[in-house]
């Protein structure tokens, strides 16, 4: 039986059935595309926001491609070093808080989260000082935060007579791995004895364990004890942890206050760990299933006698990895009061060690004799083992280059406004080397994938910093992201982040000739890309089976408040 497969924001599979006629299937979603990394996990995991490091930075909205004598120099543009006169020492605590909105939808759980970290820490060293061309050269240390994974979202949706249930995707799921499954004498008359599967296939083998679904007399696998009558309530959760920031070792020099020339060698660190749950409910004319007004009854109108109650799927995803990458960057002052500047960064490369863990329970109500409806019910609660993928997971890749254009004008030492302008081209993020997936998508289909659904995003960044008297600076800033995507309806299977709005705002003081404190606050708006919980399709000569769950897009609100305290030396 010939099979291709190809990837479209999801999993799809051409196969052959056992009837000989072709027929074409797709399976993905939220809840069923957790054992590999996705489209839209790269993506994610490659967006970066460059108003997290000092106080200072956040303060004018990270707006520093032109300005200097910041640590924030390191990670945006290090020719911003050169500016430095003297060494300098800070450290920046900072406090992110996530609140998340699914329009359409019931609260579920929490959907706020509140994070202590660090977004700075590090120091300019001064190492030369002259009179001629070359009039200061400085060499920077330090972390700065690069982007935050510390947010969950849930919601339940409105119980709906008709609605698919995640049961049928997953119906379809054991179709796709037909040849996969059975072929390997993984299904005997125990059940799936030694769960010899790939995990691509362990959602639907732990629904067939938990009796969600079956196989019936004809071969074709299919909800088991759900009523073709049932209410389903629909639920689900996402809790993340983690951040990306990096590690700099750069340099930047000065020559005759004119032009300001740096390079970073940057060294990235990148955590997360995210739950996800999906969970339904069934109900039948309001009761359990044997109410006498309303009974639970398969597709042919026939009574069960053992209808599902509920289910829930958890799954945990941790990634841990690190990455390396290059920036350049120059500053030329025509005159005095302007400046201009430019930044390249290289793509980061990526070593990630993903791990994927999985579980499944159920509870189903029944009787030994579905025509008495007074005795003989019983409830039976079904767990299915937790299971582990733990490796060979290594995922590298290469993240977007980045270009950046910044302008910036001064008012003496009363003000100063700048402007920047960057580039990242998302569409050009390629998978280098992959664990191998027997059933999934290989590097090639990657790249088509990026090459086909995602772009090149502008991002916009203004700052202002006004000082009313020469203790202290008030600050502002305006940052705006645009989507990767090339088309907004696209359905990706782990949503990405589309548009993002930002407003900042701070406060600068001199505590005397050596010490300063900065403090910062920023909020943020961004939204989701479309997305499904699941989705199971079959498509045929003529026919098409479609189980998909709605689509749904999640709001988030974030406040950061950063406190950068220094000294000067």
């Amino acid at each position: 039986m010939k099979r291709i497969l190809y990837m479209v924001c999801g999993l799809a599979l051409l196969a052959t059935t056992a009837t000989a006629q072709k027929s074409a299937y797709s399976v993905g979603g939220l809840h069923l595309m957790n054992d590999a990394m996705t489209t839209g996990d790269l993506v994610n995991l490659s967006q970066q926001q460059f108003n997290f490091g000092t106080a200072r930075s956040m303060g004018m909205a990270g707006a520093f491609t032109s300005l200097g004598a910041d640590q924030a120099s390191m990670v945006i543009n290090p020719a911003g070093l050169g500016m430095y006169r003297r060494g300098e020492v800070t450290i920046t605590p900072l406090v992110t808080i996530s609140n998340a909105t699914t329009p359409g939808t019931n609260d579920f759980q929490s959907n706020s989260k509140s994070r202590f970290a660090m977004g700075n820490i590090g120091g300019v060293f001064n190492v030369h000082e002259g009179s001629g061309n070359l009039l200061s050269f400085n060499i920077g240390f330090g972390y700065n935060r690069l982007a935050d994974f510390n947010y969950n979202y849930s919601f339940s949706t409105v119980p709906r007579r008709g609605a698919t249930s995640i049961a049928d995707a997953m119906s379809v799921m054991l179709e796709v791995g037909r040849v996969g499954i059975n072929g390997s004498g993984a299904i005997e008359q125990n059940g799936f004895a030694n769960w010899g599967v790939d995990p691509m296939f362990w959602p639907g083998v732990a629904a067939y364990k938990t009796y969600l679904v079956d196989m019936n007399e004809n071969g074709v696998w299919y909800p088991a004890e759900i009523g073709a009558n049932a209410t389903i309530e629909q639920g689900t959760s996402v809790r993340s942890r983690g951040s990306a920031g990096e590690f700099s070792i750069a340099m930047g020099g000065n020559i005759n206050n004119k032009l300001y020339f740096g390079f970073t060698l940057g060294i990235q660190s990148i955590y997360q760990k995210q739950n996800i749950y999906y969970g339904e409910a069934y109900s039948y004319g309001g009761g359990n299933g044997y109410d006498s007004g309303d009974m639970a009854v398969d597709s042919d109108g026939v009574l069960l006698n053992k209808v599902m109650q509920q289910m829930g799927m958890e799954q945990r995803v941790r990634l841990d990895g690190s990455g390396v990458n290059f920036k350049l960057g120059v500053i030329y002052r025509p005159i005095p009061s302007l400046r201009l500047g430019f930044a390249f960064h290289t793509p980061t490369f990526y070593s990630i060690e993903r791990r994927y863990e999985m579980a499944m329970s159920t509870v189903s109500l029944g009787e030994t004799s579905p025509t008495d409806q007074t005795t003989h019910e019983y409830t039976s609660d079904t767990v299915s083992e937790i299971l582990e993928d733990d490796g060979p997971n290594t995922w590298e890749f290469t993240s977007p280059a980045r270009m950046m254009f910044g302008a910036s004008y001064t008012l003496g030492s009363f003000a100063v406004l700048s402007v920047d302008y960057e580039r990242a081209w998302y569409n050009s993020i390629r998978v280098k080397n992959m664990p191998y997936l027997p059933y999934g998508p290989g590097e090639s289909d990657f790249k088509q994938d990026f090459k086909n659904y995602f772009k090149g995003s502008n991002n916009l960044r203004v700052g202002l910093e006004v000082r009313p008297i020469p203790m202290m600076a008030v600050r502002a800033g305006y940052g705006y992201s645009s989507s990767s995507l090339k088309e907004q309806e696209t359905v990706v299977s782990h949503p990405v982040t589309n548009e993002t709005n930002y407003v900042t705002a701070g406060l600068g003081f001199n505590l005397g000739r050596k010490c300063f404190l900065d403090v910062a606050y920023c909020y943020s708006q961004s939204s989701t890309s479309d997305y499904m919980l699941y989705y199971g399709n079959v498509y045929g000569f003529g026919s098409e089976e479609i189980y998909e769950s709605d689509r749904f897009t999640t709001d988030f609100d974030r406040h950061n408040i950063a406190l950068t305290f220094g000294v000067r030396f």
